[in-house]
């Protein structure tokens, strides 16, 4: 097929042909106006769910009575519990507690039965009960530990924790600083949301043009490569562009409205002490979306009707690498998770992990890069290649026989 095509009498190369496509792709799904008013709508929910939260924790419940009856069987003082408060000397017998209780007359009764039991009566169930029960364990252990025949200063050294420090003789290797660890974090799930924020839109792109047959008309003017190229390149960029719009609005909510409700503030983090590792995560999880693209763009030119294609369960595939990644979170220095971080349909979600939890030999993020490339490239072809045979045969999807023998025989 010819590189070039006449459109309106400009000739125009393969490269501006993508361009095009994509640039329709993109402003066909990102109208700037809705993106505004999504904010705006962003603002307002995180506004009023900052401002629920901050209502939710500054209520202060009534303050429930609770007798006590044989307080000094316990052997040390009630412990101070929220929301509580204790009436040791209210009643003399168990009978009159529960008798108050059952009149409503305080909200319960605590019967202590020794040093290690007691039991709470209530007319119904309440939340206070459990916080009680937490509270007398701790006050029980903390007045054991007062009683051992040790000094203070032994005391102290019991309570002190053993301090390690862990330090790294050269950037780029495990233990990276925090800044560099919350920046790779944001990174890959950035590159998830991107993932699936897009996947949606592809497969309405191209399985929503079949149906209607435009899809005819437009290769008849470009090749179906430069339509899937176009495609790919510009709802990839769409998604990337609303995830980091919405990115960006979270972080300036974060700074903002903890300020505004005067709680605890975010900080913003620093700059990464190790932007080498950054980069490397920001190359990956870039080749990566491309290659997810491409892998789906490939699947959806072979549906006709994703509402009723089983082929659409695909659109789960990318949450497999995930699972493996948290996985391997206790075991990132296996070979499985070595082999996984240069695997070009894992390496997108593994690679980070290792990167952050543990030392990395160059040579991996270096062969990761190189396979996710050319995994990317060929399911790009693939693509191309299947939107080109697949759409003269609408109404019946291609099985994976007919998909592989596409592939095979246009080598």
């Amino acid at each position: 097929m010819s590189s070039t095509s006449s459109t309106s009498g400009h000739e125009q190369s393969r490269w501006q042909q993508v361009r095009r496509i994509a640039s329709w792709e993109f402003n066909r799904f990102v109208k700037w106006r809705q993106q505004v008013i999504g904010i705006a709508i962003m603002a307002a929910v995180g506004t009023a769910s900052g401002v629920l939260t901050k209502l939710v924790n500054d209520a202060k419940a009534k303050a429930t009575e609770v007798a006590v009856v044989n307080g000094a069987a316990l052997g040390f003082p009630l412990p101070v519990v929220d929301d509580v408060v204790w009436l040791p000397a209210r009643y003399a017998t168990e009978e009159a507690a529960r008798a108050a209780v059952a009149a409503d007359s305080v909200g319960g009764v605590l019967l202590v039965r020794s040093a290690q039991a007691a039991e709470i009566v209530v007319r119904k169930r309440a939340a206070w009960t459990g916080a009680v029960e937490t509270a007398l364990t701790g006050a029980r252990q903390g007045a054991a530990f007062a009683a051992l025949p040790i000094t203070d200063a032994q005391r102290a050294s019991l309570l002190t924790p053993f301090s390690v420090a862990v330090s790294t003789v050269s950037r780029g290797q495990g233990g990276s600083d925090a800044s560099s660890r919350l920046i790779t974090g944001g990174i890959l799930a950035c590159g998830i949301l991107v993932l699936f924020n897009g996947f949606a839109s592809l497969f309405t792109g191209i399985t929503g043009e079949k149906q209607q047959r435009i899809t005819e008309q437009v290769i008849a003017i470009v090749t179906p490569q430069t339509w899937m190229d176009g495609k790919i390149l510009g709802l990839a960029s769409a998604a990337l562009a609303s995830t980091l719009l919405l990115g960006a609005t979270s972080l300036v909510l974060l700074a903002t409205l903890p300020r505004l409700l005067g709680s605890s503030t975010f900080t913003m983090p620093a700059m990464p002490g190790d932007a080498g590792m950054v980069a490397v995560v920001a190359l990956v999880t870039l080749l990566g979306i491309i290659m997810w693209f491409s892998f789906m763009a490939a699947v959806a030119a072979t549906i006709d009707d994703p509402n009723s294609s089983p082929r659409s369960s695909l659109l789960l595939v990318p949450v497999l690498p995930l699972g493996l990644a948290f996985s391997l979170l206790s075991r990132p220095d296996t070979v499985v998770a070595q082999v996984l971080s240069v695997f070009p349909l894992t390496s997108m979600a593994v690679l980070p992990v290792r990167l952050l939890l543990t030392s990395v030999p160059w040579w991996e993020p270096t062969l990761a890069v190189l396979l996710l490339a050319t995994a990317a490239w060929a399911f790009r072809r693939a693509a191309g290649t299947i939107f080109a045979l697949g759409i003269l045969l609408h109404g019946k999807e291609p099985s994976l026989a007919d998909t592989w023998r596409w592939i095979r025989h246009t080598r």
